[in-house]
């Protein structure tokens, strides 16, 4: 039941379809708006919140079904406007309109996560994704596109994670290029820190891993084929039996219909046994301590919250050279590693790994150590100095 907002503190209304923990960009906006919940009264216009503080955080909540994407877009950029409109019929009033992406144009402020006209003109061409499932994210790509043009030109401050998507869209649309400002992904650099009476070993043993075992990690919601599991798959089988059998990939997250291709994939090369799928997860922590490095030669991030997870875990993280985001905080041979988005630079990584697996320790320690900047309390000051400075505008 939502409650009266009383009018002291300025009201931040924030439009996003998904704010959980589990959404790539939602998790972003709910560090967001539970770091501001004591500055700030919020209103959230969303389908799904992780409401951590109800007494402060108001819940608009915009009704969707759970499937397929691109019919929740279009209902809640329907919806969406409709029950904030109600809501304002009631006396609320909001002192500034966060949207993520386009999801909610008129908004003062957008807050990007993706670029999806720079992404159809480019890596979408090289994309593998075959059949319904191609259509279905094209048509995505191209509603998003659409919108996210009318939020990014009508907004006062466009908000992106990254120097990488900085460039981007001020490449694609050069109209906004003087209202961009960086604010990096939090990581809850805590939440994933392994504790010391963690039981590796029985965690291991309950997945089907062995001890001695070098396992490597690769963790997505969807869109493997963008992520680069199928490159993982084919690199693992350029390695020969004996290199093989002690090399294991932990595929965390994907839907089912996805992860069968995928196995159908390894199974082709011949690498079924070496990989372990465990679907997803509400609390990939556990996932992860088991790993000695994460892998995501991803052909596309503006600044995946993965890999600060990973990193923030204690894992040295192999990304794809340039990688927006990434290409910030990777250190190559310190805290991780940065290669060519090809199947033989992949393998070749995968036999320095197994040859210099004695440094992961060091360098475990060094990708922890590189994610603190990201942390949620600077992730939020940033937040709050530029809703600060909209409100004496």
């Amino acid at each position: 039941m939502n409650q009266t907002i009383p009018q002291a503190l300025p009201v931040l209304a924030v439009f996003d379809m998904k704010i959980t923990k589990s959404s790539p960009a939602g998790s972003c906006v709910l560090a967001e708006i539970n770091g501001l919940a004591a500055s700030y009264h919020i209103l959230a216009v969303t389908a799904e919140l992780d409401n951590e503080y109800p007494e402060r955080i108001e819940w608009l909540r915009v009704p969707l079904p759970r499937g397929p994407v691109l019919l929740r877009y279009v209902l809640f950029h329907t919806l969406a406007p409709f029950v904030y409109a109600l809501w304002r019929l009631r006396g609320g009033r909001a002192a500034i309109i966060q949207t993520t992406q386009g999801q909610f144009p008129p908004a003062d402020i957008a807050y990007a996560h993706f670029c999806h006209r720079a992404y159809l003109k480019n890596q979408w061409l090289n994309s593998t994704v075959s059949g319904p499932r191609r259509w279905s994210r094209w048509l995505s790509h191209q509603f998003n596109a659409f919108f996210e043009k009318l939020a990014f030109s009508r907004c006062r401050v466009l908000v992106v994670p990254s120097q990488g998507l900085a460039r981007e869209l001020a490449k694609e649309y050069p109209e906004v290029k003087d209202k961009i400002e960086v604010i990096s992904n939090p990581v809850a650099i805590d939440r994933f820190t392994r504790p010391i009476d963690f039981d590796r070993t029985a965690m291991r043993t309950r997945l089907g891993l062995a001890e001695n075992d070098l396992v490597l990690s690769f963790m997505a919601l969807g869109d493997f084929s963008r992520k680069g599991l199928g490159l993982l798959i084919e690199a693992l089988g350029q390695l020969d039996d004996t290199q093989r059998n002690g090399l294991k990939l932990l595929v965390i997250g994907g839907q089912p219909d996805e992860i069968e291709t995928f196995r159908t994939y390894a199974t082709q090369f011949g690498v079924e046994s070496g990989l372990v799928f465990v679907g997803m997860q509400k609390e990939v922590n556990t996932y992860l301590w088991v790993s000695d490095a994460y892998a995501f030669p991803s052909a596309y991030e503006v600044f995946s919250l993965a890999i600060l997870q990973a990193a923030a875990s204690g894992l040295p993280v192999l990304v794809t050279k340039g990688l927006y985001g990434a290409e910030e905080m990777v250190v190559d041979g310190i805290n991780g590693w940065q290669v060519s988005r090809d199947v033989d630079s992949i393998h070749q990584w995968m036999l320095r790994l197994l040859r210099e697996r004695n440094n992961l320790e060091v360098m475990a320690i060094a990708a922890v150590e590189s994610v603190r900047p990201y942390s949620v309390e600077a992730f939020t000051a940033r937040w709050h100095a530029l809703y600060q400075r909209l409100l004496v505008l």
